[in-house]
């Protein structure tokens, strides 16, 4: 019994691995959305439940490859962004990307296989796609999402994410420019800091 309890110990760990060292790939739209699906879960099982910064540390690297950050930073303050300085636009984006992954990495804690449902090959036009991908949800209807991505040499990255409807972009851009109407650049990125930093606790 020992034996056969250890076995599936290490296959399931082994499972994870193989989950966590695939190689992410971003040559088409399904595939970019896939590896970071992929990811989130394995992410997911390797540092469950309040292991925060554990997961943060192991999604970085594939919220960098698999979202173009810097584009939806910029986008996100597009009216402003012409008058930073380089050293500005540079801190801000360190403070989003930061908060960007620190959001993934806190709010799927138990992803698993079944998390996240395929609604069929992307939708592409003049460079940019949308994967329509779900949510299942026990008794409720699911939540959908429509991720948009850009083509850039090559290479498929997300810009966008569309919750049921709602636009995660969108919402950034309201925020940022409330936050800007009334105060400085340096006042939204201690927002974004502090943000990030009620996410990582459990």
């Amino acid at each position: 019994m020992a034996a056969l309890a250890m076995a599936a110990v290490l296959a399931a760990f082994f499972s994870v691995r193989a989950h966590a060292d695939a190689p992410i790939s971003t040559d088409t739209p399904e595939a970019t959305v896939e590896s970071l699906h992929r990811g989130l879960v394995a992410a997911s099982q390797a540092h469950p439940g309040n292991d925060v910064d554990a997961r943060f540390k192991a999604l970085e690297p594939l919220i960098e490859q698999t979202h173009d950050l810097a584009y939806i930073a910029e986008f996100a303050l597009r009216k402003q962004w012409p008058t930073l300085s380089d050293a500005d636009k540079k801190r801000f984006i360190a403070a989003f990307e930061k908060l960007s992954v620190m959001t993934y990495a806190s709010r799927f804690k138990n992803a698993t296989e079944s998390t996240f449902k395929s609604g069929g090959p992307a939708k592409v036009e003049s460079g940019r796609a949308h994967v329509l991908t779900s949510i299942p949800r026990q008794g409720q209807p699911d939540v959908s999402l429509d991720y948009m991505l850009e083509q850039k040499n090559g290479s498929w990255r997300i810009i966008n994410i569309i919750a049921d409807g709602v636009s995660d972009l969108a919402l950034k851009r309201a925020e940022y420019q409330r936050i800007l109407g009334t105060g400085s650049l340096d006042d939204l990125i201690k927002e974004l800091e502090a943000q990030t930093a009620r996410l990582e606790k459990p």
